[in-house]
């Protein structure tokens, strides 16, 4: 599995996949123009390529424990791993 992180304005993606098919996406949606509400979403793959919003978490600065446990019931317990070590090598930029 491998784990891409794009930021585009005020979301930043972490796009999980397992070879060449995605598994999920974690974004970070720091508001309009950074002012917040900050929120994390998971989305995961729908039918016809598209993204579907499985759930929503304010987080402002999660620890690695609060997004696995958020995480793990969702996407399972290493997909979870993934993700969070991803965000935690290259966190994305927060709301103010």
């Amino acid at each position: 599995m491998t784990v891409e992180r794009t930021h585009i304005a005020h979301e930043t993606r972490y796009e999980l996949r397992d070879g060449a098919v995605l598994r999920c996406v974690l974004a970070f949606d720091a508001g309009r123009d950074g002012a917040g509400p900050a929120v994390w979403k998971i989305l995961l793959p729908g039918p016809g390529g598209t993204d579907d919003l499985y759930g929503t978490r304010e987080l402002l600065r999660p620890d690695p424990a609060q997004l696995t446990a958020w995480l793990a019931p969702i996407v399972g317990e290493d997909a979870a791993g993934e993700l969070v070590r991803a965000v935690s090598a290259d966190p994305p930029h927060s709301a103010s």
